[in-house]
């Protein structure tokens, strides 16, 4: 638990620092006085003078602010030369500090999941079993490693998808590694109406899981059955299997089913076990059971494949946000379950910290782009309206009074404190469901 809200407090004091050093820098940038940088809201804990800024840290961290001089248009600001208020600069500059705090907050998003990428070592892909009388079944072979497609080296399965579709039904080339030798293969691609694509008939992994079984979770229903380490699933419901996706593949061809026939080959002699699927996915059913494979071999990304890598996710993430909302919006998905509080984010951050760093600055970059996306929404309160209103006053020519704009941002900030509230009484009730 200590370490759980440790790692939430430092993410997001990282990410509203990230938010409101935008805000600062490009105020400075305008030459507009900042009289304070403060991160959390409430009391203060923590107090630095600077020449001109104070640097605070407030005992509530759910956000910050940067307070600028004419901030409030309603007070004076007599000590202070009337060039370096806020609302003495013209409206595009005012637009570019609002919207400076959610840009910095995608950046954050692109440079943390570069720096994922070229971090993590990528395994190669390799052919983990071939469609029978498919194009790639005269030219790959089980255990194949994909080093390139097209003059493209290969990193994520994805890729292989994009050159394929690419080729639109042009031969692929492709670069592979068989028992330690590169080979160059061609395979014309064919179109699968019913998928509106373009395939090769290949299944590719990280590793090319055989039939052997490598480990036996226990307790489980499989070890219960009496399978065992070194077993070999030979055949799902009669139909032969020899490698992983075969026997997935044949299960997926059976259910839902009450029940699957495994047959097993073990020291030379095969048997039959009935294993319950009632109710289950394939998924499910194998859980417990890891395979065995013929080894894994890592790369890692170029300086230009990153860059390349991280826009394709930065991209992802964006699309991912949006069916969300999408989903919501359309009544599919329950707003209670699409978003989190603070303390559904404190639980996933500290989960993402146990999995893994790699795991935890993914899930870090995936929150600053929700932040900067958030704050760009036209919505009273937030970075987004206040640029609104300082395009529209310079398309206008003449700003909205002040009081009226203050109003408007005073309700949008008290309906955003209520949805907090909410959200964070559903992550409470969670915890005791």
């Amino acid at each position: 638990m200590i370490v759980t809200l440790l790692v939430f407090a430092a993410s997001i004091m990282v990410l509203v620092g990230v938010h409101e050093g935008g805000h600062f820098l490009t105020a400075k940038a305008f030459g507009v006085y900042v009289k304070e940088f403060a991160i959390g809201f409430g009391p203060r804990l923590l107090r630095h003078q600077g020449k001109e800024t104070v640097y605070t840290l407030r005992l509530i961290p759910f956000g910050g602010y940067v307070r600028m001089a004419g901030e409030d248009q309603l007070e004076t600001e007599d000590d202070i030369p009337e060039d370096r208020v806020l609302y003495s600069k013209p409206p595009y500059a005012r637009a570019l500090i609002s919207l400076a705090g959610p840009a910095t907050n995608l950046a954050l998003a692109f440079i943390l999941t570069l720096a994922v990428i070229w971090a993590t070592p990528f395994p190669m892909m390799q052919v983990a079993d071939v469609v029978d009388g498919a194009p790639a079944a005269e030219t790959l072979q089980f255990g194949d490693r994909i080093l390139e497609m097209d003059g493209r080296r290969i990193l994520t399965r994805d890729q292989i998808t994009e050159v394929i579709d690419a080729a639109a039904g042009d031969p692929v080339d492709i670069l592979l590694e068989r028992d330690g030798e590169a080979i160059h293969a061609s395979i014309q691609a064919e179109y699968v109406e019913e998928e509106s694509r373009y395939v090769i008939g290949a299944y590719f992994y990280s590793a090319a899981l055989t039939n052997e079984i490598a480990s036996v979770d226990a307790p489980s229903s499989l070890d219960v059955l009496g399978l065992q380490s070194g077993d070999r699933i030979v055949a799902v419901n009669g139909a032969p299997t020899d490698t992983l996706v075969a026997i997935e593949l044949a299960a997926e061809d059976v259910l839902p089913a009450p029940e699957l026939t495994l047959t097993l080959e073990r020291d030379g002699a095969t048997f039959d076990v009935a294993l319950s699927s009632a109710g289950q996915t394939v998924y499910e059913l194998f859980e417990a059971l890891e395979f065995a494979h013929w080894g894994v071999a890592n790369q890692r990304a170029g300086f230009a494949e990153g860059l390349a890598l991280a826009a394709s996710q930065f991209v992802s993430y964006m699309r991912a946000l949006g069916e969300l909302v999408h989903s919501v919006i359309a009544g599919q998905t329950d707003a209670s379950d699409a978003f989190q509080g603070p303390i559904g984010v404190a639980q996933l951050l500290g989960e993402s910290v146990r999995v893994g760093a790699s795991f935890f600055f993914q899930l870090l970059a995936f929150l600053s782009l929700n932040f900067g996306l958030i704050n760009l929404v036209p919505f009273p309160a937030l970075d987004g309206s206040r640029a609104v209103f300082a395009l529209y006053e310079w398309v206008r020519g003449k700003p909205i009074p002040p009081q009226r704009e203050g109003i408007i941002h005073a309700i949008g900030f008290l309906i955003l404190i209520g949805l907090m509230i909410l959200i964070t009484y559903q992550d409470i009730a969670r915890l005791f469901q």
